[in-house]
């Protein structure tokens, strides 16, 4: 495995650091405080620099990066200084809302959306949460039945990034009810479909800058053109898109290296006892770990793009393993860095306290940790095994 860059990456990495910088940082007080997504002109030069175009081919308008380029595209933003929130959204309209249709779609629907979603006109995202079904997400409420040339959907989605301000969307319903998770299916969504609504907006203790909703099918109708990949393949989609996300999760490393920076320049800037706190063994352990762990996190997600780059599907064990040490990882910087920066580190001017609120969620979306750690025991010694109780009279 070779990880070295090449000089168009690094000239990639450096063209997203500075716009994120430069374009996005100064903006991310204000979208966490009132909880709103990137302005349109900020979207539009997203847009304009190809940053919409990551997965989609050329023939559809995209640029075809390889899943190293989008790593570091992604890290690179948030390194300098994009919140977590607005990098989720956008992988949620370019990444998990699009990876579907690109998988699975047929070539009339990839003509529809993805040049849409390259231009930045259509905002998409993936709906498949349900207000009873998080971790259990194939134990889904969510029905559609054929009906003519169309299908009508009736259930509710939960926890939907990009909810607010999706255009379209992939929304997972049950076609079978006998057949189990063979029996869901995939559907794209227009958000003019009769029948299609929006519920209420949440309010997110992390990742404020990523609109999150309800969205409510009732009655809605979707053309019989607009199932993806065949009735029964839901599962399939679910399974593909969720594999890309906990993948593309890796952007939350540029965040950790963003919180680095941060504490080692105030760590030397900030004098107690009439020394730098920089000379503090404690301060100094607590760089150190937080340097480790980002390491260690760019390994395991840079074989990661590595595997799917030259072919070679990642396992479960694979992804489950690089969502679960991230997720910690990234709770672990984020209370370091508010330690480092003391009373400071809690209060809403400094971005530190921001990246504590978001990591928590990281933790949660995507499959919860708990949820990795069975994947990952299960790739181990197998399924749980069933065992005859014994009784004593």
């Amino acid at each position: 495995m070779d990880f070295s860059l090449t000089k168009e990456q690094h000239q990639l990495i450096e063209m997203v650091e500075d716009f994120a910088r430069n374009e996005v940082a100064p903006l991310t007080r204000e979208m966490d405080e009132n909880q709103t997504f990137l302005p349109p002109g900020v979207w539009k030069k997203m847009a304009d620099l190809n940053l919409l175009a990551s997965y989609v081919p050329e023939e559809y308008g995209g640029l075809g990066l390889s899943a190293m380029d989008i790593l570091i595209t992604r890290q690179a933003w948030a390194r300098g200084g994009g919140c977590l929130g607005s990098l989720l959204s956008w992988g949620a309209s370019d990444g998990i809302g699009t990876v579907g249709i690109l998988k699975h779609g047929n070539e009339q629907q990839k003509k529809k959306y993805l040049p849409g979603i390259v231009s930045g006109d259509l905002i998409s995202c993936f709906a498949l949460t349900e207000p009873d079904s998080g971790s259990d997400a194939f134990n889904m409420r969510t029905r559609a039945v054929k009906k003519g040339d169309h299908y009508v959907l009736n259930g509710t989605k939960m926890f939907i990034t990009n909810g607010p301000i999706c255009d379209i969307g992939i929304v997972l319903a049950v076609t079978d009810p006998s057949k189990g998770p063979l029996g869901i299916s995939a559907f794209i969504f227009e958000k003019d479909f009769p029948g299609f609504s929006r519920g209420k907006k949440i309010d997110k203790m992390g990742m404020r800058s990523s609109p999150t909703s309800e969205l409510i099918f009732e009655d809605c109708i979707i053309p019989e053109e607009n199932l993806l990949g065949g009735e029964g393949m839901g599962a399939l989609v679910a399974n593909t898109t969720l594999h890309w996300e906990r993948t593309g999760m890796g952007f939350a490393i540029g965040t950790m290296e963003y919180n680095l920076n941060l504490c080692k320049e105030y760590a030397l800037q900030r004098y107690q006892f009439g020394e730098p706190i920089g000379n503090f063994q404690a301060i100094r352990h607590r760089l150190a770990e937080m340097k480790i762990d980002i390491e260690a996190a760019k390994y395991l997600f840079y074989r990661m793009a590595w595997l799917i780059d030259t072919n070679q599907i990642p396992a479960i064990l694979d992804t489950s393993v690089c969502k679960a040490f991230l997720s910690k990882a990234l709770v672990k910087n984020a209370d370091a860095a508010i330690s480092i920066f003391g009373g400071y580190g809690v209060c809403s001017e400094y971005p530190v306290q921001r990246s504590y609120r978001d990591a928590k969620i990281i933790e949660i979306g995507g499959g919860t940790y708990d949820i990795q750690l069975n994947m990952i025991a299960t790739a181990i010694v197998g399924p749980r095994q069933k065992v005859k109780k014994k009784y004593s009279g």
